[in-house]
């Protein structure tokens, strides 16, 4: 072997371990980064034209990574902020409810109905026609609250889609940015680990909110879609937009509104399912119970007689609502507030508390009234005021345990993917100290061969001179 080839040996030698040892330092350097997928150095045989070798090279310095652990943790990752964000939600809708408590609509019906027995018993007492009158009052209000709460749960809901939206399409240009120069690095030859890296952390962010599916192609660029419309390449990104159809709320591409994003898991997945779906239902069951309620006290109101003025009795008063020219009532509920007739508000003495025209002293109505509370009705699924309400706590209550639950077993899943994703792409400062170890004496061992070199190169132009 000549002289110079042993130079050229050796000094290629060098620069491949000097290359191995800056991969091993990198990565010693982003052992605490969690962003950060461990880098391999891949040495390879240098041959000549000849075959014959002619040192070693650097073949690739490739990322371990573990796609199928990267798909399933953004799975679980859409999953657990699904279910953490809708149990969030479901804990301000129980707050509104705010059951079992004084200040819950249950408590408001018992005294309801209470204030009409305590009537039934002394139908005279004008303090007894004003406490029905109150607690009809407090009924009134505690509905009012609780639809006008689901319609601000609503309304915010709305608004955070709108700002999680916003942030997706940041998300979505930034991706698109990394696309392009991780695209162009790998067609250039040029190494892209830094980037992908953070093109990754990227996909697992999108993943938090909003059900994603991607792939790698082979310039190394991340085609991801979002419920099934695509959202970013390395040519271009997508952007999105809320829209409601219907009364459902929608994630529609600008350029297209008739391209709905299908969404099922994520934040926005709980979003625009509790608005649509979740929050509707619970208003409508509280509207059924509230028109229920309402209609059921008119009917027998309507039929029994109020105390005698001017020598007589009067009858056909509701005791919600006003009466119209054609005999029905209306105005009863106006925007979820009941509204207590306007004669038993200015005169207590118009509640109709007997079933006998002109006898003060019955209380027949009022009795029938207060049995109401234990009656089923089949507008209410064959159930009492209070099982019918309790059913739907219940239904809520059972969400909000679901949800609970998924955030535990979704979390538990995660973290164990990501420990194992740690485990496989991390890096193991053990290991990376070994290969320190190794790099240094294999580029010590070929320095001392430029130096064997040199001396022989010594040697013979002594032996020339």
């Amino acid at each position: 072997m000549g002289i110079g080839r042993l130079f050229d040996i050796s000094v290629r030698s060098m620069a491949a371990y000097q290359q191995a040892l800056d991969v091993t330092s990198n990565n010693i350097s982003n052992a605490s980064n969690p962003a950060y997928t461990r880098q391999k150095v891949l040495l390879a045989s240098e041959t000549a034209e000849n075959g014959k070798g002619v040192g070693v090279k650097v073949q690739d310095v490739i990322r371990i990574k573990n796609d199928l652990l990267g798909v399933q943790i953004s799975k679980y990752q859409s999953m657990l902020s699904d279910a953490d964000k809708r149990s969030a939600i479901l804990s301000q809708v129980e707050t509104i409810v705010s059951e079992p408590s004084t200040n819950g609509l249950a408590n408001y019906f018992t005294e309801f109905f209470n204030s009409w027995d305590q009537l039934s018993t002394n139908p005279n007492s004008i303090p007894l026609r004003l406490n029905v009158i109150q607690k009809a009052q407090g009924v009134a209000d505690r509905f009012k609250q609780i639809l006008e709460g689901l319609n601000d749960v609503q309304k915010t809901l709305q608004d955070n889609a709108t700002t999680t939206i916003d942030q997706i399409n940041n998300d979505l240009k930034e991706l698109y940015g990394y696309n392009s120069k991780i695209t162009e690095s790998t067609l250039r030859g040029i190494s892209a680990s830094e980037l992908k890296d953070q093109r990754d952390a990227l996909v697992a962010k999108l993943s938090e909110s909003v059900n994603l599916s991607y792939r790698i192609n082979d310039t190394g660029a991340a085609i991801v879609t979002i419920g099934g419309v695509q959202a970013a390449d390395q040519y271009g990104y997508n952007q999105f937009e809320v829209k409601i159809v219907n009364g459902k709320m929608q994630m529609v591409s600008t350029d297209d509104t008739q391209a709905a994003a299908v969404i099922n898991s994520g934040e926005l997945f709980a979003i625009t399912d509790l608005y649509s779906n979740k929050i509707p239902q619970y208003k409508s069951s509280f509207e059924n119970l509230q028109n229920t309620f309402v209609n059921k006290v008119n009917e027998l109101h309507r039929g029994g007689n109020s105390l005698v003025q001017g020598g007589t009795s009067a009858t056909n008063i509701p005791f919600f609502g006003e009466l119209s020219i054609d005999g029905s009532v209306s105005g009863a509920i106006s925007d979820g507030l009941i509204k207590i007739n306007a004669s038993i508000l200015s005169d207590p003495r118009n509640i109709s508390a007997s079933d006998v025209a002109n006898n003060d002293g019955d209380g027949g109505t009022a009795n029938k009234i207060a049995r109401l509370f234990d009656s089923t009705f089949g507008e209410l699924n064959g159930q009492t005021f209070m099982d019918y309400y309790s059913s739907n706590l219940n239904a809520m209550g059972m969400e909000k345990v679901s949800s609970a639950n998924a955030v535990e077993s979704n979390g538990a899943i995660l973290q164990e993917l990501k420990n194992e994703n740690s485990s496989y792409s991390a890096v193991s400062l053990d290991e990376e100290m070994t290969n320190v170890l190794k790099y240094q004496r294999s580029y010590d061992a070929a320095s001392k061969m430029v130096k064997v070199a040199d001396e022989m190169m010594q040697t013979v132009l002594n032996m020339v001179s």
